[in-house]
């Protein structure tokens, strides 16, 4: 575990890193809103949290989910669309901005609030939640076997936690990785985002930077996921190492090749 005074540094360093990525970020998830991989990501979503919908309905109650990091809201909104209410945190207060404006847009009558808090202290209490989700935040996590023990303690009994992630730097510490990275990434344009959607070369270079302080980009996963959540005792942990042929646009995919997509579902 990381000294406090370099783990609170680190914190700084990341908060600034998504609050300049805000605006980008949100342009890349309002794309997704209004195209086909709407769709393919409500579809995954929504067949992974539907036994958790059903079980809440069968109680006579609206399910309730946890969006975790939720960025400019893309979990949020589609979460809403499946009938739940909502609550989204992010650290970060542009992000939380963006995620207002989008989900007012998207799902305006929808019940859904937000917190700026951290996604591995949340200041929810035991067993608040049905579904618990979270896309592409697991890997930033400074404690990450902390931050899975907290997201478990505020799902209900036979609730369900959902992640979607990959291992998205390892090409840093892996050369047969970036070979097969910067070839695909030389050969394939990705035509579903544009300019003002990805980040620029300079901030990039400050991602791999957090990225090599970060536990999980040295770590093989999924399969530490499964181990740990086992470990802190789901009763049911399943990876599946094939969704991003399912969510991901061939762009998509062949940019990506070199880190897939993965989901991760835990029962409590």
């Amino acid at each position: 575990m990381m000294h406090k005074s370099t783990a609170d540094a680190l914190g700084s360093t990341i908060l600034a890193y998504w609050d300049e990525r805000a605006r980008t970020y949100s342009n890349g998830v309002r794309g997704e809103l209004s195209d086909g991989r709407h769709c393919a990501w409500q579809r995954a979503l929504g067949r992974a949290a539907s036994g958790s919908i059903v079980a809440a309905s069968m109680e006579r109650r609206t399910a309730r989910a946890l969006d975790l990091g939720c960025g400019p809201g893309f979990f949020t909104v589609l979460l809403a669309e499946e009938g739940c209410e909502v609550d989204a945190v992010d650290m970060s207060s542009e992000m939380l901005d963006r995620a207002r404006a989008n989900a007012a847009a998207e799902v305006p009558e929808a019940r859904v609030s937000f917190h700026q808090c951290d996604a591995s202290n949340l200041p929810f209490q035991d067993e608040s939640f049905d579904i618990v989700v979270s896309r592409n935040l697991t890997w930033l996590m400074r404690d990450p076997e902390g931050a899975y023990a907290d997201w478990l303690r505020v799902l209900r009994p036979g609730g369900k936690l959902v992640v979607f992630d990959a291992n998205w730097y390892r090409y840093l510490i892996d050369e047969q990785v970036d070979s097969a990275r910067r070839s695909d990434q030389e050969r394939t344009m990705l035509e579903c985002y544009d300019a003002d959607s990805v980040a620029t070369n300079a901030q990039e270079l400050r991602c791999e930077k957090i990225a090599l302080e970060l536990p999980l980009t040295s770590i093989m996963r999924p399969q530490w996921d499964v181990a740990v959540l086992e470990r802190l005792g789901a009763s049911w942990v399943s990876a599946d190492e094939d969704v991003w042929m399912d969510i991901w646009t061939e762009s998509e995919q062949a940019f990506y090749a070199s880190s897939p997509l993965f989901m991760i579902e835990a029962l409590k």
